[in-house]
This record gives structure tokens, C-alpha cells and sequence, in this order.
């Protein structure tokens, strides 16, 4: 399964860096998922949650420009907050570089949230992507069109 392009364009460096990205939910011991690949760990999780679903979303470093990592820590408090205001639980996430060029970003991993909540919220903080974690359990790239 391949994930669905986005709509603009995006560097073919950047892509690829989101698809070895590796994508940890930060419960005990954590899951890390990677993109195309099944997780059996999340359908417990997802049942633990009671929901088919989940998304991973982060608010860190807008349109992939690296941030200081105050700001960072305030764009997830706010990300964080406009989860709880839909009424969503989460739970703590790391986005995570295997080669190690790029920052740890702290992100979310939320279960239940629709795809078009998620989106919105993604754009609102100006993120290229987010991990979508369906039902089968394999992660996948949904691109937002926001690089």
C-alpha cells in the first residue's frame, strides 16, 4: 500500500524523509511505527481506546523550517489544547529521525479523531503531513498540500 501523493508538489527529499521517519507513541513499553507497515501493538492500543482509529499529529517546525525548541514546546502545548477542546484524548508521540539529522519533534498520537479534524488542525500548525493509523494498522502518510 502507498500512501496518497499530495496535491502540490513536494521535494522528493522531503517525502522521503517522512516515510523513514519513525513514529513512536510514548505509552509503556512504546510503539514505533513505520510507514506502509502493519503494527499489531496498535490494535491493542486501539482497542484499549475503544476506537477503529488514530492519527499522529505534530505542531513542530511549520513548513519543515526548524524552530528553536521553545517555540516547538509552545506549538505542541497549543496543538495539545486544541485537542482537548474537541474533546479527543491523546496521548504523547515522538516523530523521529533514523539517521539522526533531524530534531526529535514532539507530537500526538490521538485516538478516534476523524481524518478531516486532523487535517484541519495539521494545516492550522502548518504541517506537510500526518500519520494516519486505520483500522489494519498500517501507518500512512496523508499529505495536507501545506510545504
Amino acid at each position: 500500500m502507498t500512501e496518497p501523493q499530495p496535491t502540490d508538489p513536494v521535494p522528493a527529499v522531503l517525502a522521503q524523509a517522512y516515510r523513514n521517519a519513525l513514529y513512536r507513541i510514548d505509552t509503556v513499553p512504546a510503539i514505533t511505527l513505520r510507514i506502509n507497515q502493519a503494527h499489531p501493538d496498535l490494535a491493542r492500543l486501539h482497542q484499549q481506546y475503544h476506537c477503529g482509529h488514530s492519527l499522529i499529529l505534530t505542531a513542530c517546525n511549520p513548513r519543515s523550517r526548524r524552530l528553536r525548541p521553545a517555540a516547538n514546546t509552545r506549538r505542541v502545548q497549543a496543538l495539545r489544547q486544541a485537542v482537548d477542546t474537541l474533546g479527543f484524548p491523546c496521548l504523547p508521540a515522538t516523530g523521529l529521525d533514523p539517521q539522526g539529522i533531524w530534531p526529535d519533534e514532539a507530537s500526538l498520537w490521538i485516538p478516534g479523531m476523524p481524518l478531516a479534524a486532523g487535517l484541519i488542525l495539521a494545516r492550522r500548525f502548518g504541517q506537510s503531513a500526518l500519520v494516519e493509523c486505520p483500522e489494519n494498522t498500517v501507518a500512512c502518510l496523508i499529505w495536507t498540500a501545506v510545504c
